[in-house]
């Protein structure tokens, strides 16, 4: 029978801090987390600040489960998701105002959570001895769940930047609901810029699902209650895993309101159990510079799948002899883009048979089912133009010139004036 801590969806604590005691050893998976979260906030301070003229940037990034603050790697010291944060903040602001003529202030507001109270204490104790001062102004420390601190914090942001509201949030839960979903809906629904940063415990979940009253009751705060007969289903069917965990997915994402997802999958080598770190969003720049950490950080996340629009749904042990595996190496750019080549008429001769698309309403449409980049797509879009299988025009409707070599999101793709079936060009 499941101990009592994994029915309420809560793997037992990997990790413990104590002020008066050396920080805890670092395991791969965290590792693994660690280095996309930095590539992502190092990625999304130049994304956000290509303009040489802004002379102010805000961001709010709130970690909710903040943990001592530091690990121990061999014989040093390295920093956990608070320092990180705070280095990145910092590093960004040097970084983007090189060659600048007008300075570049990035003004940020750090909040870091734990319910632990000996962890908040090893976080102050680190914070101090690195010179970083928790007075409320520009660090905010509280010890409690985060779930009791959502209130404040959503209103100070909102105080602070009544009208971008720009935030990252940072839930590195154990398990897979500590966080209530609908905490994450509210945060989308009061503060549209946000971004949520999701860990999320998969294939833990899957293996303990069970049609019981103790069990419907720990998915509570995953909204799932109601469907627990149709995921044990897809489980104890062929491929039921990557079934399961595609339900789970799209499930997320309705459910918080996050109209972009981008799991990474990580895989602990002590349990073998999978975790999603799901990022969560609003915004199409928001996916496309996360996908990107995919494509740039190689060979620490694999997927199961083909890379056009049949993969990031599943990362299943008892898939993968079925299942092609994607790394993200060079190789596999080659065989995505292929791929897309063969796809994408077929996908977009749907989207525009009515009337044109826009290249933005492209990207909406089918972000969250391909490992594509958007500059990927674009180039499959370019290339479709370039052989006649389909007309791009300006937001006008004006044809664009064949020698067209970059697209805007507010082109236009359309129907060709003589129609072909998708793909038809490459194979006569």
């Amino acid at each position: 029978m499941p101990c009592p801590h994994t029915l309420r969806g809560r793997i037992p604590m990997s990790f413990k801090w104590h002020p008066d005691q050396p920080p805890p050893p670092i395991q791969p998976h965290s590792k693994a987390k660690l280095k996309v979260l930095r590539s992502y906030l190092r990625a999304y301070f130049d994304r956000l600040n290509v303009n040489p003229n802004r002379e102010e940037f805000k961001l709010d990034l709130i970690d909710g489960f903040a943990g001592g603050g530091t690990f121990l790697d061999k014989d040093s010291v390295v920093p956990g998701t608070p320092l990180i944060m705070l280095e990145e903040a910092a590093e960004a602001e040097k970084r983007l105002n090189k060659g600048r003529i007008k300075k570049l202030n990035i003004d940020c507001k750090f909040y870091f959570v734990d319910k632990s109270k000996a962890h908040i204490d090893h976080l102050t104790k680190v914070l101090a001895e690195r010179g970083y001062r928790s007075d409320n102004s520009s660090i905010v420390v509280r010890n409690g769940p985060f779930e009791s601190q959502i209130e404040s914090i959503i209103q100070s942001i909102r105080q602070r930047q009544p009208r971008a509201g720009r935030a990252i949030f940072l839930l590195d839960q154990t398990g897979y609901s500590q966080v209530e979903l609908a905490l994450v809906s509210r945060i989308f629904g009061e503060l549209p810029a946000a971004e949520v940063i999701l860990t999320f415990a998969t294939d833990a979940l899957v293996n303990l699902l069970s049609d019981t009253p103790q069990f419907a009751k720990a998915l509570a705060p995953l909204q799932l209650a109601e469907s627990i007969e149709e995921l044990i289903q897809h489980r104890d069917e062929g491929r039921g895993r990557a079934l399961v965990q595609r339900t789970l997915r799209d499930h997320v994402r309705t459910v918080t309101g996050a109209f972009y997802d981008t799991p990474f999958f990580i895989r602990p080598t002590s349990s073998r159990r999978a975790l999603w770190f799901l990022h969560l969003s609003r915004h199409p720049t928001a996916r496309d510079v996360m996908i990107q950490r995919h494509w740039e950080i190689q060979n620490t996340f694999e997927h199961y799948g083909s890379g056009d629009f049949n993969m990031l749904g599943w990362d299943a042990l008892k898939d993968s002899a079925t299942l092609p595996l994607f790394k993200f190496g060079e190789i596999d750019g080659e065989r995505l883009r292929e791929q897309l080549l063969e796809s994408l008429p077929r996908e977009l001769f749907g989207l525009v048979s009515e009337q044109p698309v826009t290249v933005d309403a492209l990207r909406h449409s089918l972000a969250n089912r391909t490992a594509a980049r958007f500059s990927d797509l674009d180039e499959i879009v370019l290339k479709l133009f370039e052989e006649k299988e389909f007309e791009i025009q300006g937001p006008d409707g004006r044809a664009r010139s064949r020698t067209l070599r970059r697209l805007k999101p507010t082109d236009r793709i359309a129907l060709p004036p003589t129609l072909l079936l998708p793909g038809l060009s490459r194979r006569s």
